[in-house]
């Protein structure tokens, strides 16, 4: 099974207003790799929340939303289908984009919008020799697919493979979102043990937005 991830990157608003303005609450777990439902605070002045791709969590109107006021980055790709994107937002407005489509074999397929920053020459010169060597050798290899994962990564300095270690952080800690901690309403005249098994019974499933 291949990487199916999406990440979102805040500079300019701190890890605990981030998390209130997208519904998430700590759970009290750590863990030395980033991975889907922890966040990671790198000692850059990124704060990165890691979900899963085409999350809801980082619907475009949501990010536009919590931009105000900062920069914000988002990241998302699927091994899958080989999809792959990277948009940047400040203060409400999306600043550039960049993404890759090869569920139509196109593995040069790229879509380009806005200031993209300024390591996309230096990426896009190499990726494209890379394809070019490929192509030439009759390699199945979709580096494009790579070039929005680049992109992302020059901004904020954030990957998804490197470990909490790599940006100087001790851990990356786990979240929930804040509607799957709520406990459900009990009926105070049943018996203590009926309570609560109605409250396990009816505690919901949550799963990582």
């Amino acid at each position: 099974m291949g990487a199916s991830i999406g990440w979102l990157a805040v500079k300019g608003k701190g890890g605990d207003e981030v998390r209130v303005a997208l519904d998430l609450v700590p759970n009290g777990q750590t863990a030395t790799q980033p991975r889907r439902g922890f966040s990671i605070a790198l000692p850059n002045g990124w704060f990165v929340v890691v979900t899963r791709f085409a999350a809801p969590l980082i619907a475009e109107d949501d990010m536009r939303r919590l931009s105000r006021g900062c920069v914000l980055v988002t990241c998302e790709y699927d091994d899958d289908v080989m999809v792959s994107s990277a948009t940047c937002y400040i203060n409400g407005i999306r600043n550039w984009r960049a993404e890759h489509d090869g569920q139509q074999d196109d593995t040069r397929d790229l879509s380009t919008s806005g200031s993209l920053p300024a390591a996309f020459d230096a990426i896009h010169a190499r990726i494209e020799g890379l394809q070019d060597a490929a192509d030439a050798e009759g390699d199945d290899v979709d580096h494009y697919y790579s070039l929005p994962i680049e992109l992302a990564q020059s901004v904020t300095t954030f990957h998804a493979d490197l470990p909490a270690s790599a940006y100087g952080a001790t851990a990356c800690e786990g979240w929930v979102v804040a509607e799957a901690t709520a406990a459900p309403p009990s009926d105070p005249d049943l018996p203590r043990k009926v309570r609560k098994a109605v409250e396990k019974a009816s505690r919901p499933w949550w799963k990582f937005w």
